[in-house]
């Protein structure tokens, strides 16, 4: 029997006929029909004739009926790669198990037995052929084989104990999954290149969308450019003809020459008219070019329009299940049962926020898209314990048990503080040098508003276990932050003068880092202190040339017996004797002894930690131009509070060196999780699978409970119309909750003295997760067994700022551009496969400091940036094109999202090169960090961009742990394995 060959793809949907497998079950049985005639008719012949004839007229029936069997096996096989990338030891069984419609015995006569193996597992390939050619994958082979036995009585020569006719079939699926970091570019909307320097990022470049084509000085692709709609090449999205940039895009052909693409050379344009918009409002109307055909056989097929789509399985899943999810849930947080969720009833003024039930919670194939449940650790903040994952079971009633702890409470983390100690002490380490880390100075976190709000945080591991299919996870909250959670002095601001503080290293092994001592910058008011005294929120101190505020609840002394922060001093302090500055709340047990130089002399003074925040103009700042919204007129020298964002810090050097086990024996051996463990916990209990997912989900503030910050109202200086570029979340509202979770830009009680802003936690939904100290990642790339590297990914729901040089030192040349083996270090074993996965990113320089970002957040040319190289491969969002003519943000390329050239976003005056090695994926619009593109006059000016697709993406042995992956599913002919 010859093989017949039938190739399908669905999960990119690639079929020409989604019913195609179910007709040929229908075909099976009109065969066995056309058979029954055939024996009808061999009755009038002769015994041994009719004999003969009905022996081959049973293998044929049987032989159809196994196709009918292995068609139907194929059809239920390939609905599982609807929803997941790999099936479970279920779906086999139900595979299997499954009945053959209409052929079944007794009433279809025969009996099949049915079989899924699994022949070959993650084996690396280059594809071939098809929209994919080129690219790499990792394939699993599968073998779908049925024996189908006729129990209709005919016996043949070749059968013994009265069993029909056996017929056996066998097919192979290839099941290729495509790591979402093989492309240099890929967006799931439309994608739109419209830089004014050279940009030549190289990568295969895909958009689920359109792709818009215009660049002022060059625009090069190196590799294959598809888009599943359009390729738009005579006007921008915003409606702005491409003469406004020139024509300066080139494609490599075949031969690896640069075509150009002319301006009308687009497989849709603007004009001519001809025919139906192949594109409409609200997009710029285009029209299918009559000359696409000869246009782009230039390329060679290197740029292809109408390509198919390339889709995740949370979108294929959510498609099929009606649910219609944003991508954006790929790395927000998991509904499981024991959580709460906003079940959408309500509003923003008054959610309904309930448990989560078996029929709320993620099915198993949200779960497992989601970063949240990947393979390490997650952070969780929120403003209640029963917010917490896992600690609710119910709206009313946590669970009893610990789980998390409240770092504004008393000193054990579980119920309210007492006057002069509120705030979470952490446990103490254990083993060798003492350790105790600084307590959480608890009245800073604990804003009062809205009534009965709360500061819970919880640190779990994370597994997927293979046989429960369920997501196992530790609670290892005190563990962890028994490493710290503050950001020690630097020396050179001043030097603590508790004994032990220094010479223990106390709080030098924080990761998780929510407040600090002291911020680096510009003064963040005038000089205010003296002598004698501070009269304001903060002081300041200049020490080589380097300024540091820090908070000073009580007076400053030449003596170094004045002031220590002794109980008699602590108690006067929060007793109100000293509330001049408004500290009598500050948790006494937080305060540290200092010795301050850089005033006049030598000073001392009692000093204390507050929260981490910094100052993000895009966000802060509802447009760029002075001319039309001069920022110093609207706030004086206050600051918005919009653009305040509330800080974590994660110490990635600090992760990397527990990650190697340097405090397994250091960990305290009395909570929860170390009684568990039978021993303080070790870095060995930290699940890795190709290294580790760090997840933070910080939703402090989120009065809603949706993971979104719910002021969408960016245009017109929130004049309370929905315009396009506003619904983010696509629900066909306009969000601004301005009561408990947002701010206004501008008007009376929404800005604020900087130095305020600096040193008090705020109510508002305005949260950050920052990378610092990234230069080594945790992880190793093993280059004698590549298959044991390990890598770093940090994953969140929130914006995520990774400052300074991250997983490179350097680059050891300079190109157009720097090709990807220039970044150092390279090919060692401290080249870590790296990404993060963000709601946005946010790139700030070696040379960022908060404080200038508070003392000038409408002077750019005070915020310079040094040379910063960083490499990891990205997925996050970005913001929304509009086509009107207003509402716009004010500065440069009007009504632009900013392109694929500033989907890293910046914030301060760059002057040099910002050096990028990685891969950058576009899922969704930024739901957190919803300001709109701005350039260039209040928020940045853009760097040199030495950027380059990291072409050790292409190795699967350095993707990063938790890549999402693509699937495409090939379905082979099939032969007859029996005769």
């Amino acid at each position: 029997m010859k093989n017949i060959k039938i190739e399908q793809n669905k999960g990119v949907r690639l079929m020409n006929d989604a019913n195609q497998k179910g007709s040929a079950i229908v075909i099976a049985l009109f065969v066995l029909a056309l058979v029954s005639v055939f024996v009808a008719l061999a009755m009038s012949r002769s015994a041994a004739d009719a004999a003969a004839i009905g022996n081959e007229t049973a293998e044929s029936r049987t032989f159809y009926a196994a196709q009918g069997s292995l068609e139907s096996m194929t059809r239920n096989f390939d609905k599982i790669y609807d929803v997941r990338l790999n099936p479970t030891a279920t779906d086999i069984t139900n595979v299997q198990n499954a009945d053959v419609p209409g052929l079944a015995a007794p009433a279809g006569k025969f009996t099949f037995n049915q079989s899924v193996l699994l022949t070959s597992a993650r084996v690396p390939v280059v594809l071939n052929g098809g929209p994919f050619g080129g690219l790499y994958a990792i394939r699993d082979t599968w073998r779908l084989q049925t024996t189908a036995t006729d129990t209709n009585g005919i016996v043949t020569a070749s059968t013994a104990n009265n069993v029909g006719s056996q017929i056996q079939l066998t097919r192979n699926i290839l099941n290729n999954l495509i790591p979402i970091f093989q492309f240099g570019i890929f967006y799931d909307d439309d994608l739109e290149f419209h830089p004014g320097p050279r940009f030549d990022f190289g990568g295969r470049v895909h958009s689920n969308g359109n792709i818009f084509l215009m660049a002022g000085t060059g625009l090069y692709f190196s590799s294959k450019v598809t888009a599943a709609k359009e390729v738009i090449s005579d006007v921008a999205k915003n409606g702005t003809a491409a003469t406004n940039w020139g024509e300066n895009v080139f494609v490599k052909n075949a031969s690896s020459t640069y075509v150009q693409l002319h301006y009308d050379m687009g497989s849709a344009l603007s004009s001519p008219v001809n025919g139906a918009p192949a594109t409409s409002n609200p997009l710029p109307t285009t029209y299918p070019s009559a000359n696409w055909t000869t246009n782009k056989a230039l390329f060679d097929g290197n740029l292809v329009a109408r390509s198919p789509l390339l889709q995740l399985p949370l979108k294929l899943n959510s498609d099929l299940t009606g649910q219609n999810l944003d991508l954006v849930e790929i790395v927000k947080r998991g509904k499981q049962v024991g959580d709460l969720l906003n079940n959408k009833t309500g509003t923003v003024t008054a959610p309904s926020i309930v448990a989560v039930t078996a029929a709320t919670a993620d099915d198993d194939v949200t779960a497992g898209e989601r970063y949240y449940n990947k393979t390490g650790i997650r952070v969780s903040l929120a403003d209640s314990k029963a917010k917490l994952p896992g600690c609710s079971t119910s709206t009313a009633t946590p669970i009893a048990t610990p789980c998390g702890i409240r770092l504004d409470g008393d000193i054990g983390g579980q119920t309210a503080g007492g006057a002069n100690h509120q705030g979470y002490l952490p446990r103490a380490m254990v083993g060798g040098t003492p350790y105790q880390a600084t307590a959480i100075n608890g009245d800073r976190f604990n804003t009062g508003t809205p009534a009965g709000r709360e500061t819970w945080i919880k640190v779990e591991t994370v597994q997927y276990n293979t046989v429960t299919t369920n997501f196992d996870t530790v609670d290892i909250t005190q563990d962890f932050l028994s490493l710290g959670v503050t950001e020690p002095p630097d020396p050179a601001a001043f030097t603590v003068k508790d004994t032990s503080y220094v010479a223990n290293g106390y709080d030098k092994r924080s990761i998780i880092k929510l407040q600090r001592f002291a911020v680096q910058g510009s003064a963040a008011i005038p000089n205010t202190t003296s002598a004698t005294a501070t009269t304001g929120y903060i002081s300041n101190a200049v020490t080589g040339g380097v300024t540091y505020n820090y908070v000073m609840p009580a007076t400053i002394s030449n003596s170094p017996a004045a002031n220590r922060c002794s109980a008699v001093a602590r108690t006067a302090v929060n007793g109100g004797t000293y509330a001049a500055n408004g500290f009598t709340n500050d948790n006494v047990a937080a305060m540290k002894t200092a010795t301050i130089t850089g005033l006049a002399g030598t000073k001392y003074g009692c000093i204390v930690p507050f929260p981490i925040n910094m100052f993000d103009t895009r966000e802060g700042l509802y447009n760029d131009s002075t001319a039309v919204f001069d920022p110093n007129t609207a706030y004086g020298s206050n600051v918005p509070w919009a653009g305040v964002m509330s800080m974590v810090d994660i110490d990635v050097a600090n992760l990397r060196t527990f990650l190697n086990g340097a405090y397994d024996a250091n960990m305290p051996t009395t909570t929860p999780a170390a009684i568990a463990f039978g021993r303080g916990m070790r870095s060995t209990d930290v699940p890795s699978n190709a290294g580790w997912v760090f997840y933070v989900s910080d939703r402090r503030g989120d009065f809603d409970f949706d993971g979104e910050y719910d002021m969408e109202d960016i245009f017109g200086q929130n004049d309370g119309i929905l315009q396009t570029g506003e619904d983010v979340n696509q629900n066909g509202t306009l969000q601004a909750e301005y009561n408990n979770e947002a701010v206004r830009y501008t008007g009376a009680g929404n800005h604020v003295s900087p130095d305020i802003a600096a040193v008090f936690e705020h109510k508002y939904y305005r949260r950050g997760v920052r990378l610092i100290n990234g230069t080594l990642p945790p992880g190793n790339y093993d280059s004698v067994t590549p298959a044991n590297t390990k890598g770093f990914t940090l994953a969140s729901e929130n914006g995520v700022y990774v400052e300074g040089d991250f997983n490179a030192t350097g680059v050891a040349s300079y190109g157009t551009p720097t090709p990807s083996t220039d970044y150092l270090p390279q090919n060692t074993v401290n080249h870590i496969p790296s990404s993060v996965a963000s709601d946005a990113l946010t790139v700030l320089s070696n040379n960022w400091t908060d404080g200038n970002s508070f003392t000038s957040p409408f002077n750019l040319g005070n915020r310079t940036t040094t040379e910063t190289t960083q490499r990891f491969g990205l997925i996050s969002g970005d913001a929304i094109t509009t086509l009107n003519a207003t509402p716009n943000q004010g500065g440069g390329d009007l009504r632009l999202n900013g392109g694929v050239h500033n989907f890293l976003r910046f914030l301060e005056n760059w002057g040099t090169n910002l050096n990028y090695d990685g891969s950058l994926i576009n899922l969704y619009n930024g739901h957190n960090n919803t300001g709109a593109f701005k350039c260039c006059n209040q928020v940045y000016s853009p760097p040199t961009r030495n950027w380059v697709f990291d072409a050790t993406f292409l190795d699967v042995n350095r993707l990063p742990p938790g890549t999402p992956y693509f699937q495409y599913a090939q379905t082979t002919g099939f032969e007859r394995t029996n005769f």
